[in-house]
């Protein structure tokens, strides 16, 4: 009986120190990203600045698109899960906020995997996991076919020297995506090939319960696509909000680039803003010289995007229960 108890001492231990990491890490991003960027180089005051000149438009436009695309990824989320487990509206919303939180902190946004998890039953932890697995292949095709293209034409119009080296790349990344779409379309194959590994093998039991129709994986990669162009148009409105001098084919060109380099960056969201917003720099720089709000729109975007979500999810964690989701299951 001591046992148990000191056992559940420990749990709840972790579980609170857990959650004191996390309100330490969410209230060091918030600070990070207002107080510390802005004095390192005064985007706040150079965004007081534009909206003052009547641009407020296209930010209402940015900030109505984002949960309008978080909406869509909810609906994705249930079609994803509906073969195995019935979430609640109320309970799929919060496993992908939950998601976002964790996937701040983690390389290649791993503790979305963690997030996806906080409504699932034990039984079926395994099948949420390669559910989330698919629905991020889904996601990833549009940026990759999209981005290949991009890459190839912005090369060769940019940086002409380089055109044999941009259309290697844009060569990989087509196949890149090509090859994700039959691993998509024929998951169950893919499935089939991991199961020979022994830390894999469960994956045969959860082919069998992730049973997708063609209805579920066409309907999935239709979502996928929703979203993809959603946050294309968020970078536009907010291209548009600085009035950079760049016509919207460039634009949306630049855009694909920086979509499919940035996702093969293995950072988590946290670091790799860094690494974004000096991309934004080196994309754009060929059509203006407007650096503070080349600088500018990728950290108004992660904050929209990224960061709000991320707090609402930390307080979702936070406020989880998860010694009495234990004794319940």
């Amino acid at each position: 009986m001591l046992d148990n108890a000191q056992i559940l001492v420990k749990k709840n231990l972790w579980f609170l120190s857990g959650k004191l990491l996390l309100i330490g890490v969410l209230s060091w991003l918030i600070y990070d990203r207002i107080w510390v960027q802005q004095v390192e180089t005064g985007y706040f005051d150079h965004l007081q600045k534009v909206l003052s000149g009547g641009q407020l438009g296209w930010l209402i436009a940015c900030l109505l698109l984002a949960p309008f695309n978080w909406m869509l990824e909810v609906i994705k989320w249930k079609q994803l899960t509906s073969p195995f487990q019935r979430l609640s509206w109320k309970e799929a919303s919060q496993s992908i906020l939950a998601g976002i939180s964790l996937g701040l902190l983690t390389p290649a946004r791993f503790g979305e995997y963690g997030g996806r998890l906080l409504h699932s039953s034990a039984g079926h932890r395994a099948s949420t996991l390669y559910a989330h697995f698919i629905g991020s292949l889904s996601q990833n095709i549009p940026v990759f076919l999209f981005g290949s293209v991009a890459v190839a034409w912005y090369f060769s119009q940019y940086y002409m020297a380089n055109t044999v080296m941009a259309m290697s790349i844009a060569f990989v990344l087509m196949s890149a995506g090509i090859l994700m779409i039959l691993l998509f379309m024929q998951h169950h194959s893919l499935a089939m090939w991991m199961s020979r590994f022994k830390w894999l093998k469960e994956i045969k039991s959860v082919q069998k319960e992730v049973n997708y129709t063609p209805h579920i994986l066409h309907s999935v990669a239709l979502l996928s696509l929703f979203r993809f162009l959603i946050f294309v148009s968020q970078y536009l409105t907010l291209l548009y909000l600085f009035d950079l001098p760049i016509g919207w084919w460039q634009a949306m060109m630049g855009v694909f680039v920086i979509f499919v380099f940035q996702s093969g960056l293995p950072l988590p969201p946290v670091l790799g803003i860094v690494a974004r917003t000096q991309l934004s720099v080196v994309v754009w720089s060929v059509f203006a010289q407007d650096q503070l709000s080349m600088l500018t729109v990728p950290l108004l975007l992660y904050t929209i995007n990224l960061l709000f979500p991320a707090v609402i999810g930390g307080i979702i964690l936070i406020g989880t229960n998860y010694q009495r989701q234990i004794d319940h299951e």
